[in-house]
């Protein structure tokens, strides 16, 4: 939809060639818009929370886990250690070696327990020895990592370090136990165990089992205890991590909300100020969203210009108020380009379809969080009619309103350029009315007039539409004719004009009878500059004088000869601007 809008602020677009003083000056609407972008701020402050809870959640199953499997590498620490004191209790027995060998198998177990437990109080540890060392105390690949930081990153609590502490003491008692088997294993292979020393080990053996018993029972109660306290204080420090989080969330977004509550506030109280302003404009103004190009708002004096209501608003496309739709494109093609545009001279339509010349300027704006085109339309339909009538005035004889000698000779200075580029040719037929002196003299200037205006008539109508027919001055009247195939096309437009004048002008309720003469010049042939043609077309109607009026001919060097002198540079005048 288009309108002719006021004056907008200076543009880097270009300005129409008509200027005038700025009728309405607008700067750029800064409106307070609510920030798009909180409800997206307080989704990923939600989206935060919930990844640190999970972060922390795993973190802290991670540690109970850790702290069951230490639980478990107990179980199997301890089944290992009463695996060995059978075993060996066996061997001592019997002296069978395979069960000195499965003594050793399962004191492994106990020993790859103590080897990590040795690497891992190192100040620096070797992580692979320390690996190597569950692993043979048959822990669980998973288990072993966390197992590892549980060690590291918490020994300095008190149910750690105690249980750390019990493990210690049980290993001292491994050593006595492999003690007591490498001295078994000795006297069985020197044959030297007696019945007295059998009973000595088997003592020693289950001495060893009731001291690393309690310790096994202690060394679980405290894990245990230490698994509980750190659930408790691990489900503790989330409750009030997400109580605190969650509080921080909720303030968070209370202040956004009212940030954005109060941006809406200033953003419609703008724009209330903004339709004050613009409702009370002697100029026809009209807001336009950029997306889609509909009018979303127009004041009175635009509704009244573009005959649309209220209603209409919010559902019509500005380009259906455009004569030329491209036109529409192009403005919008140049404000999306240059921010705005001042001055278009352009036509614009109402919604009946009434025409009108309009100047617009529109530019850029924010209107309801959106970006929008603030048009102001300025009526110039009467002053484009003064200027079409100035124009018309300049380029036309007033008498027949055929184009005058300055239309005429701009035409064909246009006619001989493109004859030139197509290489093809034109003729020119001037003409003159034979005895229009007398008929002035005798019957009176009125009449010559209305004599001059039917032969005017009479020539439009006999031409086709692609023909100039324009009077020169007096009765003097020239015919330009393009797109000629041969000499035989232009004798046929001079038969037709001559039978075009041949009925009598009723004029002032008499008949009055009127011929002419005919003088053709054809391009290029009889010249190829605009007054060589003229000349020689002139020369050519002195000839059809000469032959006795009422003909025509065709320029030669004898019809230029015979012409008389003649002063033509005032065809060579160039037309008003």
């Amino acid at each position: 939809m288009t309108h002719s809008f006021a004056r907008l602020p200076d543009s880097d677009a270009p300005a129409s060639t008509i200027t005038q003083p700025d009728p309405l000056r607008f700067e750029p609407l800064r409106v307070a818009t609510p920030r798009k972008n909180s409800l997206i701020v307080i989704v990923w402050m939600f989206v935060a929370i919930v990844v640190a809870m999970l972060a922390f959640s795993y973190y802290s199953l991670g540690l109970l886990s850790a702290a069951r499997a230490f639980v478990g590498a107990e179980g199997l620490w301890s089944k290992a250690q009463k695996e060995a004191v059978y075993m060996l209790s066996r061997y001592t027995l019997y002296r069978n070696p395979v069960d000195f060998n499965a003594f050793q198998a399962s004191l492994a177990v106990n020993l790859g327990d103590e080897r990590t437990r040795h690497e891992l109080e190192k100040q620096q540890p070797n992580m692979a020895v320390a690996i190597a060392g569950f692993a043979q105390g048959r822990n669980h690949p998973d288990d072993i990592d966390g197992m590892i930081q549980l060690f590291r990153n918490f020994r300095h609590l008190a149910e750690i370090d105690k249980a750390i502490s019990i493990w210690a003491q049980a290993d001292d008692h491994i050593h006595a136990l492999m003690d007591v088997g490498n001295r078994v294993n000795m006297a069985i292979r020197a044959g030297t165990l007696s019945t007295a020393q059998t009973q000595q080990f088997l003592q020693e053996l289950d001495y060893i089992n009731k001291q690393v018993t309690p310790l096994e029972d202690d060394f679980s109660y405290t894990l245990g205890q230490a698994s509980r306290r750190a659930k408790a204080l691990l489900m503790f420090t989330m409750f009030i991590a997400v109580g605190v989080l969650l509080t921080f969330a909720f303030m968070l977004s209370r202040h956004i909300l009212r940030q954005a509550e109060a941006a809406q506030s200033a953003l419609r109280e703008s724009e209330n100020q903004l339709r004050g302003l613009l409702q009370f404009a002697p100029l026809p103004l009209i807001i336009v969203r950029l997306s889609d190009q509909t009018i979303l708002y127009a004041n009175d004096p635009a509704l009244h210009q573009l005959r649309i209501t209220q209603s209409a608003l919010g559902h019509i496309p500005s380009r259906n108020f455009y004569v030329r739709g491209e036109e529409h494109d192009d403005i919008m093609a140049v404000v999306q380009e240059h921010n705005s545009i001042r001055d278009r001279e352009v036509q614009l339509k109402d919604a009946q379809d009434k025409s009108f010349w309009a100047l617009i300027s529109t530019r850029l704006i924010s209107y309801g969080g959106e970006k929008c085109l603030l048009t102001a339309l300025n009526n110039i339909e009467e002053r484009q009619r003064a200027h079409n009538a100035l124009h018309h005035r300049a380029f036309h004889d007033e008498l027949t309103g055929l184009p005058n000698r300055a239309m005429f000779l701009e035409a064909l200075r246009r006619t001989i350029s493109n004859t030139q580029r197509k290489n093809s040719m034109f003729s020119i037929l001037f003409i003159d009315l034979d005895h229009f002196k007398q008929i002035n003299d005798s019957l009176g200037h009125d009449i010559g007039d209305q004599l001059l205006q039917s032969v005017a008539s009479r020539l439009r109508a006999s031409m086709r539409e692609g023909d100039i027919v324009a009077r020169l001055g007096g009765d003097e009247f020239v015919v330009l004719i393009e797109d000629l195939d041969g000499r035989e096309d232009v004798v046929q437009v001079a038969q037709k004009i001559r039978e075009a004048l041949k009925p009598s002008c009723m004029l002032s309720g008499q008949p009055v009878n009127m011929t002419l003469s005919i003088g053709i010049s054809t391009y290029p042939q009889d010249g190829t500059e605009l007054n060589q043609l003229l000349k020689s077309a002139d020369a050519a109607m002195y000839q059809a004088k000469k032959q006795g009026r009422d003909n025509f001919q065709f320029y030669t060097r004898a019809s230029q000869s015979a012409a008389p002198t003649k002063d033509l540079s005032a065809v060579n005048k160039q037309p008003p601007t």
